[in-house]
């Protein structure tokens, strides 16, 4: 059992939940006389700049205070031990993610009812100069009166920079715009993606791209980046509400809705078409000049780890910066941005088996076929538009090297390794065991990245780490993965 935080001004009274980045504490706020939720980020002791950061973020959000769909902040601070904490409303009926896993799929009546209010809401986020980055089933909140409320600002960003968590409950792209995961930066467009997508979750039970029988980063990549969303499995949902979240889940932004307000009121123009009650919209539409029109405009040019198509190269895929139009292809508008369709970042599962005194941790690297070293493709894959294996002294050279743990803090570990120099310009992932049932086993980090530090952990526990850097980006990919570190009396056995 980890120590309560010391909050000054606070009383905890006990613990409400626990995710991969936090600890929601039910408490005590000793000057105001009531109850709030204090959550806790479990960072250690992030730097000035990105605290500031942090608490300019969220005293943005402040000016949301009321919205009925908007979680309030009524502080902000750093307990006694140096992590940052924020006090809020405390919401006992959990988040949209909870009470999906209670009593499975929502009602088509009542997904709309919350797309309305939801997007409303973000529609307000947005004009009042904020992007909220994260948005999900759990970090949807239901108040007492069966409302659903926005929680979570600047939480993404202030772990992002801080330390990379080893559960499900952070830096899963399963609601993350395909943009995203190739390395844009957050947009207008990426919370509408992401709104969509919670919008598809609770019709269907689970995440559009969610495979429980894969749930590696390697497919789910390809699949967020390359496949559309499948139908969902309901007779009693009308087209027109799966065709509305299908355009808010577009894999090219221009495609999307281009405000959340807009998306909102195509949700409230198809309750009207099923003679449904329509929900009101909260809030009036803004004027010239309003902090939309400057959010809006967040650049979204950044170097993407796309691969040259070249049937004669020989070595692995480089960036490509997106700043121009993409190739197009059929139903792709003019300048559009939309990833090929083979994209897909490799990775590996990995199991796990105790034997023993010692944990044997089981890390599958999953790879293409054995490279090859010829510069022509073999006969049966000319002319069908299949990537030409790379050379394995080119995986060999871009491998991580050096990978250690710095700290081990029990439930904390900081980890370091080197990246070669020509590795530098590719993501990065980050694969752990074992897992618990619903944990992720890979986490994608950002291009370049040397460092991790992995939250959430048992205490007690043995683990393996591996760090990999992904080079073809294909339905048979390559990764180059560094050798494994294992702590704690784990070993690591390759079922390769």
């Amino acid at each position: 059992m980890l120590p309560v935080e010391d909050a000054p001004g606070y009383r905890v009274l006990d613990e409400a939940g626990r995710g991969g980045f936090a600890v929601v504490y039910r408490a005590y706020q000793e000057r105001l006389d009531r109850i709030v939720a204090l959550k806790v980020l479990s960072v250690d002791r992030v730097d000035q700049r990105t605290m500031r950061r942090f608490q300019r973020e969220l005293q943005l959000t402040g000016r949301l205070t009321g919205h009925p769909n908007v979680v309030t902040v009524f502080d902000t601070g750093v307990t006694r031990s140096g992590k940052p904490y924020i006090a809020m409303d405390f919401f006992e009926h959990g988040s949209l993610r909870d009470k999906v896993r209670r009593e499975g799929p929502l009602p088509v009546q009542d997904t709309l009812r919350a797309g309305v209010k939801l997007a409303g809401a973000l529609a307000a986020v947005h004009e009042a100069g904020v992007l909220h980055g994260d948005i999900k089933p759990q970090n949807i909140l239901i108040s007492r009166y069966g409302e659903p409320a926005v929680a979570d600002f600047g939480v993404a960003r202030v772990v992002d920079n801080a330390e990379i968590s080893a559960t499900a409950q952070a830096f899963t792209p399963l609601h993350a715009a395909p943009e995203v995961l190739t390395g844009a930066p957050h947009s207008v467009s990426t919370d509408i993606y992401s709104l969509g997508s919670t919008l598809y979750h609770l019709l269907a039970g689970q995440p559009a791209f969610h495979n429980a029988t894969d749930p590696s980063i390697a497919p789910l990549m390809y699949r967020v980046l390359s496949v559309e969303p499948p139908p969902l499995n309901r007779a009693d949902v009308p087209p027109p509400v799966f065709e509305t979240i299908l355009r808010a889940m577009c894999k090219h932004p221009e495609a999307r809705y281009a405000s959340a307000r807009e998306f909102a009121r195509t949700l409230q123009e198809v309750q009207g078409e099923l003679g449904l009650p329509v929900t009101d919209l909260v809030g009036q539409d803004p004027g010239p000049g309003s902090a939309v029109s400057t959010v809006s405009t967040v650049s979204t040019v950044s170097t993407v780890f796309y691969p040259r198509h070249d049937p004669h190269a020989t070595g692995p895929a480089g960036p490509v910066a997106t700043g121009g139009p993409a190739p197009r292809g059929p139903g792709v508008p003019a300048g559009s941005s939309r990833p090929p369709r083979n994209l897909v970042i490799g990775a590996g599962i990995a199991v796990i088996a105790a034997g023993g005194t010692a944990l044997a941790v089981h890390l599958s690297l999953e790879q293409s076929p054995p490279p090859r070293t010829t510069t022509q493709p073999p006969a049966s894959q000319r002319g069908t538009g299949e990537p030409e294996p790379i050379d394995e002294r080119d995986v060999a050279a871009l491998a991580p090297r050096a990978l250690k743990v710095t700290a081990d803090q029990g439930a904390l570990v900081k980890l370091r390794w080197a990246l070669p120099a020509g590795a530098r310009r590719y993501p990065v992932v980050l694969q752990r065991s074992p897992v618990k049932e619903g944990e992720q086993r890979i986490t994608a980090l950002a291009q370049g990245a040397t460092s991790a530090r992995v939250a959430g952990l048992d205490p007690d526990t043995g683990y393996c780490f591996v760090v990999g850097v992904p080079l073809r980006i294909s339905e048979s990919s390559t990764v180059a993965w560094s050798k494994p570190m294992c702590i704690r009396g784990a070993v690591a056995r390759s079922t390769e």
